[in-house]
């Protein structure tokens, strides 16, 4: 490959690594706001069970009451057991962008290795064409004396 095409694919590379991390960015900012929802509702569960146990305690709990209660406790587990799936597939996207982050920055870092092959053989040539020439030079003034 020419060091035109290297130097274009190093390009394409870099903006595909910087696309791929936005993305990565993206998603991991909503994986963090999928948490704090699932956190949200822990709380929220956790806290009408310690409603639930302190009025249990202070005496008899009206059935209409225990039923609201019941209901609204089912409710939470249900958003909990939702918002834990929700969580677990975001993570397993973020992983999977992770993981073509990695590949992407590879893919870029092997390119400029490439390249950077490229531009010192061509350093080395550029110094061996001025090598013979100044050889030249020098033999041609040498037999002129």
């Amino acid at each position: 490959m020419s060091r035109r095409k290297i130097q274009k694919v190093l390009e394409v590379k870099g903006l595909t690594k910087d696309q791929i991390n936005i993305s990565f960015q993206k998603s991991r900012d909503v994986l963090e706001v999928e948490n704090t929802k699932l956190d949200s509702a822990v709380r929220t569960f956790e806290r009408t069970l310690d409603e639930f146990n302190k009025r249990h305690q202070e005496g008899p709990i009206h059935t209409q009451e225990l039923d609201f209660f019941y209901t609204y406790l089912s409710y939470l587990n249900e958003q909990i057991e939702q918002q834990k799936h929700t969580v677990s597939s975001r993570l397993a996207e973020v992983e999977q962008i992770q993981k073509t982050l990695v590949n992407a920055h590879k893919e870029k870092k092997i390119f400029e290795i490439f390249y950077s092959r490229i531009l010192d053989e061509e350093k080395r040539e550029t110094l061996k064409l001025e090598q013979k020439e100044a050889d030249f030079q020098y033999l041609s003034r040498k037999s002129r004396r």
